[in-house]
C-alpha cells in the first residue's frame, strides 16, 4: 500500500472531512456556489517571501488562502468531461474568481489582505492565470497535504478510477499572487 495516498476503502470519508474543515476554516465562496474557488482570510504564519513583482509578505500580513471548490469538481465529473475540456473550464472558472477576488481586494471584504496564496497540485495551470508558483520544502505537512489533496482529487477529480490507477504521486507546490499583480491582471482597469 501507498503511504502517500489514502487506500481507496477510507475514500468515502473524504467528503465529510473536507466538510468539517471548509466549517473549521471559515472558508468563504466567492458566487453563489457556482465557483471553482473559495477564500479564507488568515494571517501568514510561514516564512516571509518577495514575489516577483517586488512585493514582500511577511510573517503575520493578511493574506486571502484559496481553496478549490471541490463540488464544482463533483459537478464537472458528473458532466463527463474530457481532460482537454476539465482544463479549460478549470482555466475560465479560475479567471472569473479571479476578477470577483480583485474587486473584493481593492475595495471589498478582503481589502487588507496583501496577497493571495495556496497550496495545489495544478501548479502549471494557476502559473498560466498569473500566480507566482513556488516548490514547497519537503516537511511532515507537505506530506500530509499531499497525502490529503490526493484523496480529495480520487474523490473529486475527473477520471476517478484513473486517479486511483495512477502510480505517480501528486507534487504540491505553492502559489501566490500579490495584490498590486492580481489588480493589476484582474481589476476593473484591465477588463476596460
Amino acid at each position: 500500500m501507498r503511504i502517500d495516498r489514502p487506500p481507496s476503502f477510507v475514500l468515502i470519508l473524504w467528503p465529510l472531512i473536507d466538510g468539517i474543515l471548509r466549517r473549521f476554516h471559515h472558508m468563504i465562496p466567492l458566487t453563489k456556489g457556482s465557483g471553482a474557488v473559495f477564500a479564507e482570510v488568515r494571517r501568514n504564519n510561514g516564512r516571509s517571501v518577495t514575489l516577483n513583482d517586488g512585493s514582500e509578505i511577511k510573517a503575520g500580513d493578511t493574506i486571502v488562502e484559496l481553496h478549490l471548490n471541490n463540488n464544482w469538481f463533483r459537478e464537472r465529473h458528473r458532466l463527463n468531461l474530457t481532460t482537454a475540456r476539465l482544463a479549460r473550464d478549470i482555466l475560465l472558472s479560475f479567471a472569473h474568481d479571479l476578477h470577483i477576488l480583485a474587486k473584493e481586494l481593492d475595495t471589498g471584504r478582503f481589502s487588507n489582505a496583501v496577497a493571495l496564496h495556496g497550496c495545489t497540485h495544478i501548479g502549471a495551470i494557476t502559473g498560466r492565470l498569473g500566480f507566482q508558483v513556488e516548490e514547497l520544502p519537503n516537511t511532515l505537512w507537505k506530506r500530509f497535504a499531499r497525502f490529503y489533496i490526493s484523496g480529495l482529487a480520487q474523490v473529486y477529480g475527473p477520471r476517478r478510477s484513473q486517479a486511483s490507477r495512477s502510480n505517480k504521486s501528486l507534487e504540491l507546490e505553492e502559489v501566490w499572487f500579490s495584490k498590486r499583480e492580481l489588480l493589476r491582471r484582474y481589476g476593473s482597469k484591465s477588463t476596460q
